[in-house]
């Protein structure tokens, strides 16, 4: 469960982390072009209690669309900055490069910001009545500064305006920290982006799809500066809702054999989605550690229940128990007593005690003891139209689903019309759902069986970690990131990990979430 969660940490939209030493130096090159000014130095606040300063409302686009949302809060710690008071509540300061803090100077420190857009909802802009209000806030930031990290936070747009404005928003806020490089400390080479559930996978997004052309029309629009980065150097993701182009047909192969008391057409639904994945799998190009191609084969029992990529899965569902043994403390009872509690209503794990070791008997008996499916028709692209992530900027919902749309065409359902009609839109700047979808899944261009294999600057680190007992969505969600990102030649680091017990929240094996992210950031910078 949270442990020191910040009132920041519940009301905001977060952070970007930036990382020294990254390399994220394509751009250099490139003129930049831009009429904004950088952060006026005459205009620091200053936090006593907490010892960091700070600027808030610096806008990071010429153009915004709404600057309730696009604007940009940066807190620096104490320690970086040489000051002189204004009598009016505000500093002018410059940057102190040689007092070092946690190992880091204003020169060198990593820049956090973190992204918490639950179910994609815009970011508010961090406002002066936001931040006196609410002291919690300061409390959270410090958590960060008084480890020598700097702190930046950047509203954004989200599932009301349409993807891809959020990641839009926030690669413009990226790329004037970079801009900014001179006047506001931190290291802007090493950035890290993190969240959680919808902010886990927005962190994901662009970790990804660094510089990627395809938001070019839609930064251009909003005045974002052109001739900088927008690349982060990692990516550290809580249960990231993603995927979404794959997401109904993953969650049906894994957690389908949970339904029950369905219509025949939802049925054949769930079935031919579970099938679809199969394909998918089949066609993707995941591998093993070795290269090894993972694939699903048909089963006796199940919707291809067996094959490569089904022993990888079940491989990950058993490291997360034998984790869990490890890590628990069975001072009143023993492991056998919790290996049996597990097996209460159907035998499904075993437990050999001289290695230590539980093996389970398959992914559909865990997934009916641990991660019964959410009573819905279909888990992401509802039948009927309330999916406004991918609308097209006219106030309407938009279906996005093109295998579910596919499967609604071959069943000849009453859906199968909205579908496809929806699936034909395009947006302001001519793009159809499907491409924004594709700007909304890393793995587009993390896999080389994808257009977008190649065409973007992707994170070399990232830190993966997910509660496996949530319905949210399938294992499979966060198990295939960490596959395509473990085949990709620029991703030097990827640490994931599934918490047994645990559900939809920023997990951790052990300690606690926040002290164990800036731990992994530290280790990033030394690498």
């Amino acid at each position: 469960m949270f442990k020191k969660v910040s009132a920041l940490l519940l009301a905001l939209c977060f952070v970007a982390l930036i990382t020294a030493g990254c390399g994220l130096n394509d751009n250099e090159a490139t003129a930049v072009v831009t009429n904004l000014s950088k952060p006026d130095m005459a205009k620091w606040q200053y936090d006593a209690e907490y010892d960091f300063y700070y600027q808030l409302g610096i806008g990071y686009c010429e153009t915004p669309a709404d600057e309730s949302y696009e604007q940009l809060a940066v807190f620096v710690p104490g320690a970086y900055i040489d000051a002189v008071a204004n009598g009016d509540d505000t500093y002018t300061c410059e940057l102190n490069e040689k007092i070092e803090l946690n190992g880091y100077t204003a020169a060198s420190a990593p820049i956090v910001m973190q992204i918490r857009t639950e179910g994609y909802a815009a970011a508010d802009a961090m406002t002066q009545e936001v931040f006196t209000r609410n002291q919690g806030i300061a409390e959270g930031i410090a958590e960060y500064t008084s480890q020598g990290l700097v702190f930046a936070y950047a509203g954004c747009r989200g599932i009301h305006e349409g993807a891809p404005l959020g990641a839009v928003d926030l690669k413009a806020a990226i790329r004037y920290l970079r801009y900014s490089n001179d006047v506001i400390a931190g290291d802007t080479e090493s950035i890290f982006v993190y969240g959680m559930s919808s902010g886990g996978a927005m962190a994901a997004i662009l970790g990804a799809s660094g510089n990627s052309a395809l938001y070019d029309p839609y930064l251009k629009a909003i005045g974002a500066i052109q001739g900088v980065s927008d690349a982060v150097c990692g990516s550290m993701d809580w249960c990231p809702i993603t995927e979404l182009d794959t997401a109904n047909a993953e969650y049906e192969w894994m957690m389908g054999c949970t339904r029950s008391g369905r219509t025949d057409e939802l049925n054949a639904i769930s079935d031919k989605l579970a099938y679809a994945y199969a394909d998918y799998v089949n066609s993707a190009g995941f591998t093993d550690e070795n290269g090894k191609k993972l694939t699903l084969e048909e089963s006796e029992e199940g919707i291809y229940q067996a094959g490569s990529y089904y022993d990888y899965i079940k491989g990950v569902i058993e490291e997360s128990l034998n984790h869990y043994l490890t890590d628990t403390d069975f001072t009143n009872s023993t492991v056998q007593d919790y290996i049996d509690s597990l097996n209460a209503d159907r035998k499904w794990v075993t437990y050999d005690k001289s290695t230590g070791t539980a093996k389970i008997k398959n992914i559909a008996d865990f997934v009916k003891t641990c991660k019964q499916a959410a009573d819905r028709p279909v888990a992401f692209d509802g039948l009927q139209s309330n999916n406004a992530l991918f609308g097209v900027g006219d106030g309407k919902s938009s279906h996005f689903d093109r295998i579910l749309a596919d499967i609604l065409t071959e069943l000849d359902s009453e859906y199968a019309a909205d579908f496809n009609a929806d699936l034909e839109k395009t947006d302001a700047f001519g793009y159809t759902v499907e491409q924004r979808v594709n700007m909304y899944t890393p793995l587009y261009y993390l896999m080389n069986s994808r257009e977008g294999y190649g065409t973007a600057d992707v994170a070399p680190y990232w830190r993966i970690r997910t509660g496996i007992e949530q319905p949210t969505t399938s294992l499979t969600t966060e198990a295939n990131l960490a596959l395509a990102l473990e085949s990709y030649n620029d991703a030097k680091n990827v640490d994931f990990e599934t918490v047994w017990e645990q559900g939809h929240e920023p997990v951790e094996r052990t300690g606690d979430y926040i002290e164990n992210f800036i731990a992994w950031v530290n280790t990033c910078m030394k690498d």
